[in-house]
């Protein structure tokens, strides 16, 4: 019996391997009839036994030869951040599939394509099993497809309208104020070196999120008293306590509010891998603070909804004004009204039909935690991005400031109006700033879609000729590719010091550099728009002024398909104003007063610096920059958005005026 069992056991991988060479068999089989290129994977780039070990194989691979070839490159799960353009130049087209066991990956950066796919949303739906990570506590318009998905769409878009973003705009003014508080202490101190940029810009976007979203808001917290924190996961460590008003909140939690959220965001790649029964019971340090951060979070959202629905049933939500936030519009579409006795139960609708149930719990939390973990990462590092490169470029960092002089002249904050300014930020360079950002590090890196299994293969036009993308086939548009295509982006020379921006993508144009001068377009006397232009009439299919456009009418418009930092067609992104609204605000707060400029610490102390002359400041800064490209290069990743994973760039914030480098 034992020897039988031991064959048996044996037997297992053997059955396994010659299982998976007959599938990769069917999927190059079916890959050929495409007619397009395809490259084979021997296996899956999300195969778990592959991402555990490959960290440490890689220092061996390196040494090998195939460390070069186009297979290899692409079982890195972050190889449309790593390569860019590169493999698509390599294989002289903008569509290919690579094959693996597991299934076919059709994958591309043709903006003719995307536009075609991203427009069929029926033809092409979301792979919706990819999304399971995001249905912690309920279904929600991302996770969801077909009926189930219109249900939603149509129930949680009315938040997104002109007076939430107005409220946004005001929410990021405050804690942006806040935040340069805290970086440059009282008025006297001319400048400061801040390593935390990243983790402040997280924070912020938290504090807006939630008064947006869920009524409660966040003061910045002093930088008095306060205890370092270790960190759970990742680099950023989960938020202090908080000088906030959390007391309508019960005593029966472990973590703050914020350290709740902060905590379970940081801890996304444990519920990503694993489920949460095995959360729940493995002994392991990570995977417990994963699953109380779950639970800790859970019972703040069921107290926010219950302290909502109060509100709006005994009519105070209405009497003190705060009714337009996501969570009060959530429970108004499942009929919760003043003096409503009843209320849908725990349970997610999942009805197709046309006579939907009103919202249950379940779906109002499930959407409120997609709002907040959209809303939270994509603003925050938009932000710290956007510093990032604006330290690097300090021409770009003073056009900025002159914008911004022009937008508000000598108008105090409270004096700034969003109906008036955010659209001369969003017309202007400051709107080229965000827009340039979002082209070089867009929220995600690709864009999932599928053809159906059970379905027909699915026809696309690609250079004129049709090619039938069959069943089953994951789609993966590019974004980080499509943005720098060089057949659909106007492109200048590229920059004659320092060497390309990448070692193999874009080395012979500008694609690859932060040039938000790029989006500007003249006027027809000639001159630049200016910062008080109104925006164009938009074209009569584009989204709703309070869902937005990903950039303005008033700057260059690339080409349908090439332009996707919030997806496009019936799935794009219905937060894209709301965080334009907070990105662009918390930008022209730090701008209108300070100079971001990057720390070169390493390489010069402040007193070294400043008795140096300018050749040599110089030399310091360019050593500085080349080392935060190689950072931005190598340790930028994507989880749920892209952000840099396991580092740290650092600034030195100073007063307008008190700039080191004039470079």
């Amino acid at each position: 019996m034992i020897s039988i069992f031991a064959i048996l056991l044996l037997a297992l991988p053997l059955i396994y391997f010659l299982q998976s060479c007959w599938c990769l068999r069917q999927n190059i089989a079916a890959a050929k009839a495409t007619g397009l290129p395809y490259v084979v994977l021997p296996w899956n780039n999300l195969n778990l036994p592959w991402l555990v070990l490959r960290p440490i194989l890689l220092p061996y691979i390196q040494l090998l030869p195939i460390r070069d070839k186009l297979w290899f490159k692409l079982l890195s799960v972050n190889w449309p951040w790593n390569e860019q353009y590169t493999i698509f130049h390599w294989l002289g087209c903008d569509s290919f599939i690579h094959v693996s066991p597991v299934g076919i990956f059709f994958n591309t950066a043709d903006p003719a394509v995307i536009d075609q796919i991203t427009n069929k949303r029926t033809e092409f739906p979301k792979p919706v099993e990819l999304y399971g990570a995001i249905n912690l506590y309920g279904k929600n318009v991302v996770s969801t497809e077909g009926n189930l998905w219109k249900y939603h769409r149509k129930t949680v878009s009315p938040p997104f309208n002109e007076k939430n973003n107005r409220l946004v705009w005001l929410e990021s003014l405050r804690q942006a104020q806040a935040m340069v508080s805290g970086w440059m202490g009282n008025e006297s101190k001319a400048s400061s070196t801040v390593h935390t940029v990243d983790a402040d810009a997280m924070r912020l976007s938290l504090h807006v999120i939630s008064c947006a979203g869920f009524g409660v808001k966040l003061n910045w917290p002093s930088s008095e008293g306060q205890s370092p924190q270790k960190s759970v996961s990742g680099s950023i460590s989960p938020m202090p306590e908080n000088t906030s008003k959390e007391s309508q909140f019960g005593p029966d939690h472990n973590m703050s509010y914020t350290e709740a959220l902060s905590t379970l965001l940081h801890s996304m790649v444990w519920i990503l891998i694993l489920p949460m029964y095995l959360l729940k019971i493995l002994p392991l340090k990570g995977s417990k603070i994963a699953y109380s951060a779950y639970i800790e979070w859970g019972k703040y959202l069921h107290e926010l909804l219950h302290n909502k629905r109060d509100a709006i049933t005994t009519g105070q939500d209405q009497a003190e004004g705060h009714g337009m936030d996501l969570m009060g519009f959530l429970l108004r579409a499942a009929n919760v009204t003043p003096n409503t006795s009843s209320f849908p139960s725990e349970k997610s609708s999942t009805s197709s039909s046309k006579q939907q149930a009103p919202f249950s719990d379940a779906d109002i939390m499930g959407n409120a935690f997609v709002f907040l973990l959209a809303g939270h990462e994509t603003a925050a590092n938009s932000i710290h991005f956007s510093l990032i490169y604006l330290a690097m470029n300090p021409r770009s960092q003073r056009r900025l400031q002159a914008s911004l002089d022009r937008i508000f002249g000598s108008r105090p904050i409270s004096a700034w109006d969003y109906e008036r300014d955010f659209t001369a930020l969003f017309s202007g360079f400051p709107g080229a700033v965000l827009a340039e950002e979002l082209r070089l590090i867009p929220p995600v890196a690709s864009i999932p879609k599928c053809v159906l299994r059970d379905g027909p293969p699915q026809p696309l036009l690609i250079n004129e000729k049709q090619y039938n993308i069959p069943p089953a086939t994951y789609i993966n548009l590019i974004s980080t590719a499509a943005h720098r295509n060089p057949n659909a982006w106007p492109a200048g020379t590229p920059r004659e010091h320092d060497g390309p921006v990448h070692p193999t993508s874009n080395t012979d144009n500008d694609l690859e550099e932060f040039k938000p001068e790029r989006w500007l377009r003249d006027t027809p006397s000639g001159s630049s728009t200016s910062d008080t232009e109104q925006h164009a009439a938009p074209p009569e299919d584009a989204p709703s002024t309070s869902t937005g456009t990903s950039s303005s009418s008033a700057h260059y418009r690339p080409p349908r398909g090439a332009y996707i930092p919030f997806s496009e067609g019936y799935r794009a992104c219905m937060g894209r104003r709301f965080a334009q609204a907070e990105v662009l605000a918390v930008l022209a707060v730090i701008f209108r007063t300070c100079s971001v400029e990057l720390n070169v610490d390493a390489y010069a102390s402040e007193e070294e610096v400043a008795a140096m002359g300018e050749e040599e400041r110089r030399k310091v800064w360019g050593m500085a920059k080349r080392d935060v490209e190689k950072v931005l290069r190598e340790k930028t990743e994507m989880i749920f958005s892209m952000q840099l994973r396991g580092t740290r760039v650092g600034f030195r914030v100073c007063r307008r005026g008190e700039e080191r480098f004039s470079l």
